[in-house]
């Protein structure tokens, strides 16, 4: 039933989008494609402003007026400068791409836990099923706005608008500004479009930077139906027409995903369905398909005055009598553990980040707090997404944490906000004040105290001098949405006002693929040295920087000291393991049960001075003696005195993003590293890379690791491992956290590879998991799956599913999907054919959806498998995944072998899968499932 509900509901939602097209095409005969853009805008101001807080019902006014806005530029490029609709529309489309992603911040925003509009209707909600009292509330929306839209066409601008349309010349010679009114129905026309994703955002739970291809097809579609449906004359009957052929369309999408449609070919099948429909009038007359619907004719001929008001009046009475049978759920309240619980958040993976969580962990030890045994230490990670902060700070609250440690400007401030009634102690804050988090040191809020610090500006800049004296311009590149960085770089320019003589040139960033555009563009303005205080999106792609410098032998000074080695000639900042202890005896004394309102914020006690002496010759750069004798870190050049090999060597460990797997994998290779004394060794240095999911930056690393010819490469996943063999050639290179390395065709066997890559495969162990859901489930036939066929890694572990699941018993069901806005759709379909278990394994696109997903899953008590253990966390049934610290530990094994000489040409790769099970217990209860205990004693986590 949900998944025709379901259909309709879309079918209402995108309505307005369809009515945005009939003004467009069927009006002005406008082919205006700009509506794919202003979709997507739309649903993004709505995301944007709910997860700022803003009210949702004002984000939807908001959002309807950057799609008017972004209609009105398309407009007046056609209408000023007399180019073709068709092209004024593309390109207007076009440069939304990059608006909608400067809105966004990133390609997803996640609403699950977010207030929207459907939350309000839900709240009002008298006990009917959830979809169907979101249809109702629905169609008595849209009964209002079909009301408004037919008796606007009516008004003399509607008029006016449609006379434009039928003749432009005759209208411009009765006096209408023809191209005013075309731009306000443009206008009007994206407004609308905008809205639709505005409204589909909200029910979907998520906008995407991708939802919005193939929009005016859909709208196009959806109007041609309505036309051949309800042949009407009326206007009322046309509004209508519009708004019924968008619910047909999506019914028939519905209809072809219930009669079990091959997945691959439900794209093309729909693009036939258009077609047919655009030609059906062409080649069959009129009157042998609509004899039954002239029958019908007058009920949409002509609506008297009073349909109106019986339409209002039942609006009315519907909202009167849902605000009165409305239900206030609240959750249930969490209960203590017996065993003292932290919580610690980062808002995302860097090396400051990194560093500060594994030594307040470790500290915590030394004190007494082992994970595990005496204390239940939660880690979680935002991966930059501050919505995601918000929901594990619930998280935290639900579970009733003892004390909460957020790392990052951007979760202490989200954790003084949301937690008042709880301790909390954050780190990694470049200065709590600005962020409204106390007054002074010991003027802060009662439940909160902490540790942070900035480096000093002047310190900073005079440290760069010492090194280049006689220059004085310096450029900055830095993210002003940071708050962490705005305050250094205000502090920065202070001290240049002081100073006479020094010249200061800046660049501002949104995201990381901007760097290098920005770094470009100061070195080319003729700076003497590069100075970048603490910024979290610069330093992710940092290695830019380093491109853009290199050519002009510009030095760059930082005050990341974990990047000294990536190209910096020197580093000056704040010891961040001397920053997590401090924290972690923070800690200590709060669960000693002293009162964070008597503890004073405490600054970093220890700062690091860093000197690159490899990149100050190679740049030519003598670095004064002095200043030598005050570094903390010399990075010496070959056959310095702290060497130990007259040959040092380079390794890069380059990984594709900071995903949770690729923090073990490094983890991993690390300490195997440290554990066998590799470094030592062999004299090895690693620097790690990181290209924070950005395909641009992680070809400028690979050419950054070639030019600086770099002895060895070890990459941790399925897009590191393809970027570096198409940009290297001949450096050795071990790969690890790779599901199928053959079918991404870089080796053809085990013994078969290029004659510099070898590594670990880590097929996804989908046999495992399903012959779990057998142990678990003896009885289930039907185990759904969704996947991206445009995926490698989720084609494979497709075909491994199938396999599998005809050898254990199964049916699997598919269904594909191309983009994460048909995740919600495609698991309705697949609910509605009866699945008693789902399925997802290796594929990225239903993964983004993840929270949805399980949560749908939930309501429905449908046990969801994974092969990540980590999605325990999102409320999954059972995850059995490969133990990626192991698998990092096995990588670093054979990149030894490579270091002690071996041949990497006489170096198979090896499948290795060393399985970890995660198990979600409390489910299982309210499922009514009994887990095998023997499942249950295997389990590395049991989330109860």
């Amino acid at each position: 039933m949900d998944l025709w509900i379901g259909a309709v509901n879309l079918g209402l939602v995108y309505a307005f989008m369809a009515m945005g097209a009939y003004i467009t095409y069927r009006i002005h005969d406008f082919p205006d494609i700009t509506i794919d853009g202003s979709f997507v805008t739309g649903a993004a101001v709505s995301a944007v402003l709910i997860v700022a807080g803003k009210n949702p019902f004002f984000a939807l006014l908001l959002s309807f007026f950057a799609g008017a806005f972004a209609g009105t530029v398309t407009a007046f490029i056609h209408t000023r400068f007399k180019i073709n609709g068709l092209l004024a529309g593309i390109l207007v489309m076009t440069g939304l791409y990059s608006v909608n992603l400067h809105i966004m911040g990133r390609s997803n925003i996640p609403l699950l836990n977010q207030p929207g509009v459907t939350t309000t209707i839900k709240g009002l909600n008298p006990g009917l099923p959830h979809e169907v009292w979101l249809c109702i509330a629905f169609i008595i929306v849209i009964i209002f706005f079909w009301a408004v839209t037919s008796l606007f066409f009516r008004t003399n601008f509607g008029v006016s608008m449609r006379a434009t349309g039928n003749n432009p010349s005759m209208a411009g010679a009765s006096g209408i500004n023809v191209n005013m009114v075309k731009t306000v129905g443009i206008a009007l026309a994206n407004g609308l479009a905008a809205l639709s994703g505005s409204f589909v955002a909200q029910y979907q739970g998520f906008a995407d930077i991708g939802m919005g291809i193939g929009s005016i097809v859909f709208a196009l579609a959806a109007v041609i139906i309505g036309e051949s449906v309800l042949r009407a004359k009326s206007l009322y009957g046309k509004v209508l027409g519009v708004i019924v052929g968008s619910v047909v369309f999506r019914l028939m999408i519905a209809f072809a995903l219930y009669v079990g449609l091959n997945p691959t070919d439900l794209k093309l099948v729909t693009a036939l369905f258009v077609l047919l429909v655009l030609v059906m009038p062409r080649l069959v007359p009129p009157g042998r398909i609509t004899g039954l619907i002239n029958r019908g004719r007058n009920l949409t001929g002509r609506i008297p005055h009073r349909v109106f008001i019986s339409c209002a009046a039942a609006c009315l009475i519907l909202a009167a009598a849902g605000f009165f049978l409305s239900k206030h759920f609240f959750p249930a309240s969490a209960t203590g553990g017996r065993r003292v619980t932290i919580g610690i958040v980062q808002s995302g993976d860097n090396p400051p980040m990194d560093i500060t969580r594994d030594s307040l962990i470790g500290e915590l030890k030394r004190l007494g707090y082992e994970d595990g045994k005496n204390a239940v230490i939660y880690r979680e990670n935002a991966h930059g997404d501050l919505a995601t902060i918000s929901s594990i700070l619930d998280k935290f609250l639900r579970l009733d944490v003892d004390v909460v440690v957020p790392i990052s400007t951007a979760c202490a401030q989200a954790a003084a906000n949301k937690i008042k009634g709880k301790p909390v102690v954050f780190a990694t804050v470049a200065n709590p004040f600005i962020l409204g988090i106390g007054k002074s040191d010991t003027d802060h809020p009662p439940n909160i105290t902490g540790v942070y610090g900035a480096v000093p500006a002047d310190k900073f800049l005079d440290f760069a001098l010492r090194v280049l004296p006689g220059k004085t311009r310096f450029g900055t590149i830095w993210d002003p949405s940071q708050a962490n960085s705005t305050y250094n770089i205000e502090k920065l320019k202070e001290e240049v006002a002081k100073r006479r003589g020094i010249r200061f040139k800046g660049a501002t960033v949104a995201n990381s693929s901007e760097v290098y555009e920005a770094a470009q563009a100061l070195a080319g303005s003729g700076i003497d040295f590069f100075l970048l205080p603490t910024d979290h999106v610069v330093f992710s792609a940092f290695e830019s920087v380093v491109k853009a410098a290199a050519p002009r032998k510009i030095p760059i000074f930082l005050s990341d000291v974990e990047r000294l080695h990536d190209g910096a000639v020197a580093a000056y900042g704040f010891d961040y393991t001397s920053s997590g202890i401090q924290t972690a005896h923070l800690v200590d004394r709060v669960i000693k049960g002293e009162n964070p309102s008597k503890i004073p914020f405490e600054q970093y006690r220890k700062t690091t001075l860093g000197i690159s002496l490899v990149t100050a010759k190679q740049l030519g750069i003598t670095i004064p003696q002095n200043l030598l004798a005050e570094a903390t870190i010399v990075q010496r050049e070959s056959g310095g005195g702290t060497s130990k090999n007259a040959n040092p060597k380079r390794m890069a460990l380059f990984v594709f993003s900071d995903s949770y797997i690729m923090q073990l994998f490094t983890m991993g290779v690390m300490s195997e590293f440290k554990k066998r004394d590799t470094l030592s060794k062999y004299n090895l240095t690693v620097d790690l890379k990181n290209s924070q999911n950005d395909y641009g930056t992680a070809q400028a690393i690979v050419q950054d690791i070639v030019r600086q010819h770099y002895d060895y490469i070890v990459t941790g996943s399925s897009l590191a491992l393809q970027v570096a063999a198409n940009g290297n050639k001949s450096i050795p290179h071990v790969f690890g956290a790779v599901t199928d390395p053959y079918r991404m065709g870089i080796a053809r066997n085990a013994g078969d590879h290029p004659p510099h890559i070898t590594g670990i495969a880590t097929f996804q162990p989908v046999e495992s998991a399903i012959q779990a859901m057998r142990r678990i489930f003896p009885r289930t036939k039907r185990i759904g799956i969704l996947w991206n066929p445009g995926e490698a890694n989720s084609e494979a572990c497709t075909l491994k599913a199938r396999d599998s699941a005809k050898k254990y018993g199964f049916d699997l069901v598919e269904m594909n999907v191309t983009s994460t806005d048909e995740v919600k759709d495609a698991l309705a379909a697949l609910i509605n054919k009866g699945i008693d278990i789902f399925f997802t394994s290796g594929d990225n696109t239903v993964i983004l959806a993840l929270a949805t997903v399980a949560a749908i899953l939930k309501e429905r008590k449908i046990p969801y498998f994974t092969n990540d253990p980590s999605d325990i966390n999102h409320e999954t049934f059972y995850s059995v995944g490969a133990d990626y610290v192991e698998v990092g530990a096995q990588a670093a094994i054979m990149a030894e072998r490579v270091l002690a000489g071996e041949q990497v040409r006489n170096i198979p790769i090896r499948n290795y899968v060393p399985e970890k099970i995660a198990l979600n217990l409390g489910l299982a209860k309210a499922y009514g499932v009994t887990i095998p205990a023997d499942i249950v004693k295997k389990a590395a986590t049991v989330k109860r």
